[in-house]
């Protein structure tokens, strides 16, 4: 079995950390966000529908990314480039950790057999930079949603410090 070198081991699962609760952070963020929001007179006109898909279950991520902002702004997220891209394959590299994929494939061996492989392939790409990229990704997201809301790029800062606690810098 291929050892990793000391250290790096510890670094792919503080990435594959890292990743899973950027993406999560997000949603429990655009939970709160939207449910905020549309406590104000200006976007009360979506309280009825961000509420009832709260309290649905079946209400995933997916579909707030791309209902809720039309539903409350009257325009959606640019999802297809840029950083609305950038997020959706954060996403996607966290369902790939979560929801991995096995093959149904037996290899054998003189006195071995197994049967079935978890592909992790995804999870042996991470690194140091991953976990950065991960946070930058989420954190350049939600400034996209502060824009749609109408927030100038030079009050961006301030926003992220309000939502996040994260200071300006």
């Amino acid at each position: 079995m291929h050892q990793l070198p000391l250290g790096e081991a510890e670094t792919r699962q503080d990435a594959a950390v890292a990743v899973i609760l950027a993406v999560q952070c997000v949603e429990v963020f655009f939970n709160i966000f939207f449910r905020v929001l549309v406590s104000e007179t200006s976007y009360s006109h979506a309280e009825h529908r961000i509420c009832a898909d709260l309290k649905n279950p079946r209400f995933g991520l997916d579909r707030k990314l791309k209902e809720w902002p039309a539903a409350v702004f009257g325009k959606g997220l640019e999802l297809g480039s840029g950083t609305g891209q950038r997020f959706i394959a954060l996403k996607n590299t966290r369902h790939r950790l979560m929801h991995f994929t096995s093959s149904h494939q037996t290899n054998s061996i003189p006195g071995v057999e197994i049967h079935g492989l978890a592909d992790i392939s995804v999870y042996s790409e991470l690194s140091l930079q991953s976990a950065f990229d991960a946070l930058r990704t989420a954190e350049d997201f939600l400034c996209e949603v502060f824009m749609l809301r109408g927030i100038a790029k030079d009050n961006l800062p301030h926003a992220m410090h309000s939502w996040t606690g994260r200071p300006p810098t």
